[in-house]
């Protein structure tokens, strides 16, 4: 071989090389861009024991998922023998080397909060694996900033687990007595709150406002959709009907509880406070109300496919039908800022074609959701005789259980009367299922405060008699109401004093 040959060779070599370098500068300004926009950079890694040989492996990049894996297969392990402090820690591990490995925040977030906690007995403890599991979550939103799912996650542990669970009335006072101020902090206003619920409504405010800033679901009929988080994680998108009702629910959850006995050691609150927080709670139901989803189908207007802005909150509007139809122009101008298409006019037949079809969806996802009956339920119970009726049921149980029955009943006997009244302006309320059984429950301790003070029970004669068998072959309480085993808590209720924060 002739040394041309070999310096040619050379020249070549050098030259390829060149341009591999040349080409990896744009590639590796194009990388650094991408993982800026999609978070995926490593400065959310955290401090960790870099003296380890296999972390040292796993962080020069190949080996990283390897090792990743290997540790959540032995966490799996661990989780089967419950080794939990063990497990925390392999978790732990795995969340350093993969920050953004969602399935990991997810499946150790409910862990800890739902089948850790369990294990234990005593509620104290219980109370505070499900504390662990709320944090972990919170530590995976930090990590991943751009994950409405994570927040939706932090947001579900704050109202379920805490609210709902078989000893929610003391996880509730452990909340309510737990110091740690980070913990109780509404991430949206920044505020201090002593109630699970109210934590819990703004955390998913926030998950909703996440999922509509980054936009998961395109609001283009046949636009691309670009998920931030993998399918399997997903749980609401910005068009998500129940998943946007999240707010609303947590802050109706409070303001019920707030007339209850929902915490152990906490009596029930009434008047200006009561009334105020149903008033939020309708708040919530008109502004989930307000939103403009877009309707599934489209339909041909003036040689164009349209779809319709369609608001939930119009089934409260009766003339809307009437009005829409006759006004072409009104649907010209919507559908041209809506569509962002030039739609000068719209003809009569194409009016009534749309108001039927916005109709129908609008109809269909508000019974879907219960629309009506919540904003009734909310209206109703912030009348000052709502607020009147539920203090006499709170005053009538506690008389209940400290047997003062003659008392008792003629307490439950005056809030019934009330609310008979009452509901007859809010038929929705009052017919739906929900209320039937609630209701149903006062009318059945009621009957039986009759029956303890020897009194007569005759359903005919009773404010909703007509709910009271149905309702004593109705074998689920509400946490909040499955009271017996606590016990008196005194001949008076005592009025809470007014949180500072709230």
């Amino acid at each position: 071989m002739s040394t041309l040959s070999i310096r040619s060779k050379q020249i070549l070599y050098g030259s390829l090389i060149v341009g591999i370098f040349a080409l990896m500068v744009p590639y590796g300004s194009w990388l650094q861009r991408q993982k800026a926009e999609r978070d995926l950079g490593e400065a959310t890694v955290g401090q960790v024991d870099t003296g380890s040989f296999m972390l040292k492996l796993a962080m020069i990049g190949g080996a990283r998922g390897v090792v990743a894996n290997a540790l959540w297969m032995q966490a799996q392990e661990l989780q089967r023998l419950q080794e939990w402090d063990l497990l925390k820690t392999k978790v732990d591990f795995i969340t350093k080397l993969q920050p953004h490995f969602l399935s990991i925040w997810t499946f150790q977030g409910w862990n800890l909060a739902y089948n850790v906690s369990v294990e234990w007995d005593d509620p104290a403890d219980k109370y505070v694996w499900i504390k662990n599991g709320i944090n972990f979550l919170r530590d995976g939103v930090e990590n991943n900033p751009k994950s409405p799912d994570l927040v939706w996650d932090t947001a579900w542990t704050y109202y379920h687990k805490l609210g709902f669970a078989d000893e929610a009335i003391i996880l509730r006072q452990l909340f309510h007595d737990d110091e740690d101020e980070a913990f109780q902090t509404d991430p949206i206003d920044n505020r201090s709150y002593d109630d699970n619920f109210k934590v819990a409504r703004g955390w998913f405010e926030l998950a909703v406002d996440k999922a509509d800033e980054y936009q998961r679901l395109a609001t283009e009929l046949e636009a691309p959709v670009e998920f931030v988080d993998p399918v399997e994680n997903r749980k609401g998108r910005p068009g998500d009907l129940a998943f946007r009702t999240m707010p609303a629910h947590a802050q109706t959850r409070y303001a019920a509880a707030l007339e209850k006995r929902s915490k152990v050691a906490v009596p029930a609150q009434f008047g200006e406070k009561a009334r105020r927080e149903w008033e939020l709670a309708e708040d919530e139901w008109l502004t989930f109300g307000e939103y403009e989803f877009r309707s599934p189908n489209a339909l041909r207007i003036q040689g164009e496919l349209v779809a319709q802005p369609i608001r939930i909150g119009d089934v409260l509007d009766p003339e809307l039908i009437t009005r829409l139809k006759a006004n072409t122009q009104e649907w010209a101008d919507l559908l041209s800022r809506y569509e962002d298409k030039d739609i000068r006019e719209v003809t009569p037949e194409e009016a009534e074609n749309l108001t039927d079809n916005k109709m129908a969806w609008t109809t269909r996802w508000a019974d879907q959701n219960n629309f009506r009956y919540w904003v009734e339920r909310c209206r109703a119970e912030m009348q000052p005789d709502g607020v009147r009726a539920r203090q006499l049921f709170y005053e009538g149980y506690l008389a209940y259980l400290n047997a003062d029955f003659p008392k008792a009943a003629d307490l439950y006997l005056e809030g019934l009367q009330l609310w008979e009244s009452l509901l007859e302006d809010y038929p929705t309320y009052r017919n739906d299922d929900l209320n039937r059984k609630d209701t149903g429950q006062t009318v059945v301790r009621y009957a039986e405060a009759l029956r303890q003070a020897g009194r007569e029970v005759d359903p005919e004669q009773i404010p909703f008699g007509e709910l009271i068998q149905e309702a004593e072959l109705d074998p689920m309480l509400d946490p909040f109401d499955a009271l017996d085993m606590l016990g008196p808590l005194g001949d008076e209720p005592a009025a809470a004093p007014e949180p500072t924060t709230d």
